[in-house]
């Protein structure tokens, strides 16, 4: 039985500042009040859905837990919109109080909500008020974000309403939109630094990221911005130490939001409504862009957060954990591990792993959970999923539920406490990565049929991707109609050169990657393999001729990173060949001499002086098509004249630096076409063209097909 009132927090990674705020002040009203806490929230939260993160956000279906006297949701935190349709699914059937800690988010929403948030208008007002009272400024600038935002115009009008009751007049010249990103302040600080504005007495940012990005652009052009005006930011993410001067920035007074949430459910509980709700004032952080300097006091406690986050880095970074628990035999075994690893999350005093009882195999998940403490020997203790006031112990504490899965595979959920109101770290993402790696090892160590697959593998398999060998491959040659067949070779690594230490994993994670990029390039009714350590090779039927189906498949292998990073773009050859009649090993033999006479070429290449920094250079026009006519940037990298960089590269390669830039553009463009279903217009804006026709003028000129017949004949 509960041994007190629970409240649950429903967030999404809680080791963000502006939750961690929010929670301490949560956590320590409801210590006060003998209240426990139960924060449930996700690790990663990406804006778009990845298919290997969708079990993490199985965690939240703990919300339907009876235990909950109350709810508190962070909305704002919650990125992705399919996390929100899962949690607004699981409150919509909850009799419980809810308390919604920010804005109402369109479709996020619930007619039992009750909202509590801090002002943005009072905060600005705020901003403004000390620069006109303290520093008796009148000429002050704003930066706001989008025009569509509503919070950007509630900004806006906490500036004007300061300006106003000091009797300045408000001007709308003087009020300026941005993207709440750092890009918006370096457009800015041109506006200042060109002349095409005049410099202010202060500017205010509405979120620290522009303020930084304004601040950067100033230290490139090396002028001291303290001397041409005052800066302030807004929300302190407390990463201020990584840029110059020290940002003045107001923080908003998210601690108690937490605490006041906490009070309104315990009224509404009490009393059956909720106490009337002031929005709490932040408070100025002083730095060095405003004349009121930086206080020691905050230095102090900024540059301590630093230490302990180095501490834990090292201590993550370095620790043998992963690889002990592969030596593990059985669950015994690898809880007993994990006990040596504990100093590996900070300030832990009560940790537990639930499994569920039968997360090993591929049934569905069983009513109950397996729980072993993880830091220190006590017999397992089993309990129904919903049911975990079990595990709430002594006084009032706050207990955060963290999702443990593997892939597709939900494993069960981690449960932390803190000594003093605290929350995880984003390195407590390695940790847990380590864990569900190591619980995966350890399934498929014990799987006998996962061991007779790998023997079966072992014929006819590749061990490494999962393709056919080339026993494989050959087999399926014998069966496949060949009319209209070609066979497709790719060979990669080659040269062999990686940077000096690199990890030897990376190149197995490259050719993993490389493997995928062949996988998209068949898509579902073709045949590909491995064939040796360094060469793939597919069975295609297309319509397509040779040239196009090799440069096809380059376009595809151009934007898988993890492969392109390590190697570079001039690390692969590819060619195709018609099977026809032929057999497998005259097919065979013919794509391996085409792809040796164009590696012949590419070595070639390599002997100029310059291919290796021309090398890094094409990988960076082709990784990011959409930039690549930045020609100052490109300079830039290169470290040389605009002149001497074409002229070298023109002797290397044979053509010209631009006319390379629209070639990646187009294999850009190709990829599109093959991958995606996006529009035209939608393809040319990712490739980094203004107009839609100039892309299918090129296109046709590149390869000889329309877009829409390219899209036709390649699919």
């Amino acid at each position: 039985m509960k041994r007190r009132m629970i409240f649950g927090v429903v967030a999404a990674q809680a080791a963000d500042i502006e939750q961690r705020e929010i929670l301490s002040g949560a956590i320590e009203t409801a210590q006060s009040m003998n209240i426990d806490i139960a924060i449930i929230s996700n690790i990663y939260n990406p804006i778009e859905t990845a298919d290997v993160l969708k079990a993490e956000n199985k965690i939240y279906d703990l919300i339907l837990s009876d235990e909950f006297d109350g709810i508190i949701l962070i909305s704002e935190a919650i990125l992705n919109h399919d996390s929100q349709e899962l949690v607004i699914s699981r409150l919509a059937k909850k009799d419980v109080p809810i308390v919604v800690i920010g804005t109402e988010l369109k479709g996020f929403s619930l007619p039992s909500f009750h909202y509590v948030n801090t002002s943005d208008e009072n905060d600005i007002e705020d901003i403004t008020d000390h620069l006109i009272d303290v520093h008796g400024f009148t000429d002050i600038h704003i930066l706001t974000g989008h025009d569509t935002v509503e919070a950007s115009h509630k900004r806006i009008s906490g500036y004007r309403t300061s300006l106003e009751k000091h009797g300045i007049a408000y001007d709308s010249g003087k009020v300026f939109t941005g993207d709440f990103w750092m890009t918006s302040g370096h457009a800015q600080a041109k506006r200042y630094i060109s002349g095409e504005l005049p410099y202010p007495q202060a500017l205010i940012c509405c979120n620290d990221y522009m303020a930084y990005g304004l601040l950067d652009e100033f230290m490139e052009h090396d002028i001291d911005i303290a001397e041409k005006m005052s800066v302030v930011g807004y929300e302190y993410i407390r990463e201020r130490r990584n840029h110059t001067p020290l940002l003045t920035t107001y923080q908003r007074n998210r601690k108690a939001l937490g605490s006041e949430a906490v009070s309104l459910l315990a009224k509404k509980l009490s009393s059956g409504r909720y106490s009337r709700y002031v929005p709490p004032r932040g408070r100025i952080i002083c730095g060095d862009t405003c004349p009121c300097g930086a206080e020691n006091s905050d230095i102090k406690r900024e540059i301590k957060d630093v230490q302990v986050k180095a501490t834990y880095d090292f201590l993550n970074l370095f620790s043998q954990l992963e690889h002990r628990l592969t030596e593990c035999r059985n669950i015994d075994e690898f809880v007993a591990r994990c006990w040596d690893f504990q100093f590996m999350i900070r300030g832990v005093d009560k940790l537990y792993l639930c499994l569920y009882e039968n997360w090993y195999d591929d049934a569905d998940n069983s009513d109950n959970m397996v729980c072993y403490n993880l830091l220190f020997h006590e017999e397992p203790l089993i309990f129904s999923k919903n049911s975990f006031s079990c595990l709430f112990r002594e006084e009032a504490a706050p207990y955060y539920f963290c999702p443990l899965f593997f892939s597709e595979r939900e494993l069960g959920f981690v449960v932390l406490r803190f000594r003093r109101p605290d929350t995880f770290d984003h390195i407590f993402r390695n940790w847990l990565k380590s864990i569900s790696n190591g619980l995966e090892f350890l399934r498929m160590k014990n799987d006998i049929q996962y061991l007779m697959q790998c023997q079966d593998l072992s014929e006819q398999r590749d061990t490494l991707t999962g393709m056919l060998s080339e026993k494989g491959v050959k087999k399926a040659y014998k069966t496949a109609d060949r009319s209209s067949m070609y066979l497709v070779g790719l060979r990669i690594c080659l040269f062999g050169e990686r940077p000096y230490g690199a990890d030897p994993s990376e190149k197995i994670f490259a050719v993993l990657d490389a493997a995928e990029a062949v996988r998209q390039f068949c898509g579902n009714n073709n045949i590909c393999g491995r064939i040796n350590d360094d060469t793939f090779v597919c069975l295609v039927s297309s319509k397509a001729e040779a040239a196009l189906l090799t440069e096809q498949l380059s376009s595809i292998l151009y934007r898988h990173t993890a492969y392109v990073k390590e190697y570079g773009i001039d690390s692969f050859v590819c060619a195709a060949v018609k099977c026809g009649d032929m057999k497998y090993a005259q097919v065979s033999e013919k794509c391996s001499a085409e792809m040796n006479e164009k590696l012949k070429q590419l070595s070639q290449r390599r002997t100029d002086p310059h291919f290796k920094k021309l090398n890094r250079l094409r990988t960076h026009i082709y990784q990011n098509p959409e930039d690549t006519f930045d020609s100052d940037k490109l300079y830039e990298m290169f470290g040389g004249s605009a002149g001497y960089l074409r002229t070298i590269f023109r002797n290397c390669y044979g053509f010209t630096l631009h006319e390379d830039c629209i070639n990646a553009r187009i294999a850009f463009a190709r990829y599109h076409l093959a991958m995606t279903t996006l529009t035209i217009a939608e393809i040319a804006e990712h490739c980094g063209y203004t107009d839609g026709k100039y892309l299918m003028r090129q296109f046709q000129q590149a390869t000889g097909y329309t877009a829409s017949h390219y899209r036709e004949v390649i699919g």
